[in-house]
């Protein structure tokens, strides 16, 4: 009999403890720093671009590089937006509450005659304090 490996999303669930606020909103915070950072040395960059370019030849090139430096910044200011709201959404959260955390990707084994819509679809694992608790399939 042949088996295929195929990948599947897994959902990781959480109860929420006052660790699990704790942890995941200096993570938050780490990622927005970094965030805001990459933003503000964008738009250094950016500074830096339009001083040095009054030599440049090709204003074309410039242009091109100015516009990919602010949509990168956009980006990350962006990023920064979404994170402040993850910190307000996390400091909201109950204790005893089921938050959904992440997906990550799993493999499942599927073979002849398996069912392809429930070997690949609703698995989800809740955790609490970084401890698996439940594995619940095909949901």
């Amino acid at each position: 009999m042949s088996v295929l490996h195929l990948k599947q999303n897994v959902i990781v669930k959480v109860v929420v403890t006052e660790e699990f606020k704790k942890d995941f909103r200096k993570e938050l915070e780490r990622q927005l720093e970094s965030a805001v950072g990459k933003a503000r040395e964008l738009k250094s960059s950016l500074a830096r671009l339009v001083i040095e370019s009054a030599g440049i030849q090709n204003p074309t090139y410039v242009e091109s590089l100015k516009a990919r430096i602010e949509e990168e910044r956009m980006l990350q200011e962006a990023i920064a937006a979404d994170l402040r709201e993850k910190i307000k959404e996390v400091d909201d959260l109950l204790p005893g509450s089921v938050y959904p955390y992440t997906v990550v990707e799993g493999l499942v084994d599927v073979g002849v005659g398996d069912n392809l819509f429930k070997k690949i679809g609703g698995i989800e694992v809740l955790i609490k304090d970084g401890v698996v608790i439940e594995i619940k399939e095909g949901t």
